[in-house]
């Protein structure tokens, strides 16, 4: 079999890049006609004709029913597909709310997702012993031979180049490498993003944005998405969109960076923790759980369950919140001009204190007799989403490599 087209850092000949392109098209349109095949890459069919054959006599490919909705019209016709065990790809995705780890096969399907439990006594060592568990036993399910990388998905402060994590809250006070980890442990290449760019990445494979070239997600940790022009704006260090360091505001309070008045002060989702310990210990009862000791983390599940129990102070304290997102939305469409901006998809179960808010705010965008508009919206994608597109940006970056 062509084993040569799945390895990184070979050198292809251009028949050979030929194959790859033609492998990496099938791997993103399963399905995809022949003659579409020939549109999507520019080839002659008699070209064509002849790398398809050599790939389906090489088991590569496969022959099944065709996309329904073919890049031109005319009738069915036979699909191309690539066999489902050809490779493997891993994703992972590391939040405070949901942890987990899927595997991928070459048609995009799910072979395994496994969530990573985590508590909030579990060291940063204890995580990654469970990470590395838990990927141990996703590959063994498969040929361990056939799995071609890993894509990660993180919060915190990242050199996406080296894998170095400076900060993370999933890796408290722990500086290590990501990519030496996997190297170590699984002897496997991979790549790193932001969770805030997985969030817009998702919505744009796997959510309502499908048909949109511009939109902005934003998290609750404010970090925010970026898709401009059809594909991830990610900035020259990956680090694009940190929307917490906007300054908004007057105050006093100093802010990470050592300016004050920035949104992260008003609105890191970790506020509403912080109040909800601080009515406690002044005697207040609240139907809903402590926040975790040391960050305050309470997850938005709990808060938003508090909100549809008829809990007033929670809805005005997310209402606080989403009031001050509200007022950095409108600088931000202001500047990019999207056609929507998604919140997060849980804002869907209380609106009144979240995307009513910030589509309030947005009411002034383009008053000036612009005729601007934005919509806001609250996210489609499920958490299962997360890791399948960290999986996927990995697919791109390996194929990408040796594109030429």
């Amino acid at each position: 079999m062509l084993s040569f087209l799945f390895k990184p850092g070979v050198a292809l000949t251009r028949e050979q890049l030929k194959l790859r392109r033609i492998i990496k098209a099938i791997y993103f349109h399963s399905g995809i006609s022949r003659s579409d095949l020939c549109l999507l890459l520019g080839l002659n069919k008699n070209s064509m004709t002849s790398s398809v054959s050599r790939l389906l006599e090489s088991g590569i490919l496969l022959e099944v029913p065709a996309l329904p909705e073919s890049l031109r019209p005319g009738r069915r016709k036979i699909g191309l597909a690539l066999r489902a065990d050809l490779f493997y790809t891993l994703g992972a995705f590391f939040s405070a709310y949901d942890s987990s780890i899927v595997l991928l096969d070459a048609q995009q399907k799910i072979v395994e997702h496994l969530p990573i439990c985590g508590d909030s006594l579990l060291s940063a060592e204890g995580f990654l012993l469970r990470i590395k568990e838990k990927m141990a036993q996703v590959i063994g399910l498969v040929d361990g031979e056939k799995v071609l990388g890993v894509g990660a998905a993180l919060p915190g402060v990242l050199d996406f180049t080296s894998g170095q994590v400076f900060s993370s809250q999933m890796f408290p006070q722990f500086e290590f490498n990501l990519k030496d980890f996997f190297r170590k442990h699984f002897a496997l290449p991979s790549i790193q993003n932001n969770i805030s760019h997985i969030y817009a990445l998702a919505e744009k494979h796997f959510g309502a944005a499908a048909d949109m070239d511009h939109f902005l997600t934003i998290d609750e940790g404010l970090g925010m998405g970026i898709f401009c022009n059809g594909e991830l704006y990610r900035g020259w260090q990956g680090c694009a969109g940190e929307l917490g360091y906007m300054k908004l505001y007057d105050s006093q309070e100093t802010g990470p960076d050592g300016r004050s008045g920035l949104l992260y002060d008003k609105a890191i989702f970790g506020r509403i923790g912080e109040k909800i310990s601080e009515v406690r210990k002044n005697g207040t009862h609240l139907a809903i759980q402590e926040p975790r000791a040391g960050d305050h983390h309470i997850s938005p599940d709990e808060v938003v369950k508090a909100v549809e129990g008829g809990s007033m102070f929670l809805a005005q304290l997310l209402s606080e919140v989403y009031s001050s997102i509200g007022d950095a939305a409108v600088n931000v469409a202001y500047l990019l001009n999207p056609q929507a901006i998604f919140l997060p998809a849980w804002t869907a179960r209380c609106p009144q204190c979240t995307l009513d808010v910030v589509k309030m705010k947005m009411g002034s965008y383009g008053l000036a007799n612009w005729r601007l508009k934005t919509e806001v919206r609250p996210a489609t994608t499920r958490p299962e989403h997360f890791p399948q597109t960290a999986a996927l940006m990995f697919a791109e970056e390996f194929f990408a490599e040796n594109d030429g």
